[in-house]
């Protein structure tokens, strides 16, 4: 059974990171702070089985501005219709209820299925942020309200 429930700190602590998604969290000086900061917007937990799959949320960063944040597990790879599907979803609903004009995210250089994935979600890659996090790149992507 996969199900959508609301994202909880620990979610952040316990989840079998895919290989990026863990050198990012060994960057954080304290995933814990990390980990309770993502309670501030918006954030959700996608299960399957009692295995955390994906934890997924846009921070408020200022009027109209959000910064969205994932982490996944190998799992998305089982489930990844309803991944997908359900990111989009929350997503868009995100984004009216924030009503938000700029939704930023980093991804990481290397890793190319996120950027395509951010692609075909309407998001802009707006360029390199070199040495951002543990020493790697990470290209900054951004969905803009078009007026």
């Amino acid at each position: 059974m996969i199900e959508l429930r609301k994202y909880v700190p620990e979610d952040f602590m316990i989840i079998k990171r895919r290989d990026f998604d863990e050198l990012t969290f060994n960057s954080f000086p304290n995933p814990k702070a990390i980990s309770l900061r993502l309670t501030k917007g918006p954030a959700y937990t996608i299960v399957a089985n009692s295995d955390l799959v994906a934890c997924a949320g846009v921070l408020p960063l200022w009027k109209g501005v959000g910064e969205g944040w994932a982490v996944t597990s190998n799992l998305v790879e089982k489930y990844p219709v309803f991944f997908a599907k359900t990111v989009w979803a929350k997503i868009t609903e995100i984004i009216e209820v924030m009503q938000l004009i700029r939704l930023q995210t980093l991804v990481d250089c290397d890793h190319v299925v996120s950027q395509n994935w951010l692609d075909r979600m309407g998001f802009t890659n707006e360029g390199i942020m070199r040495k951002y996090l543990g020493g790697r790149d990470f290209f900054r992507y951004a969905w803009i309200r078009e007026s």
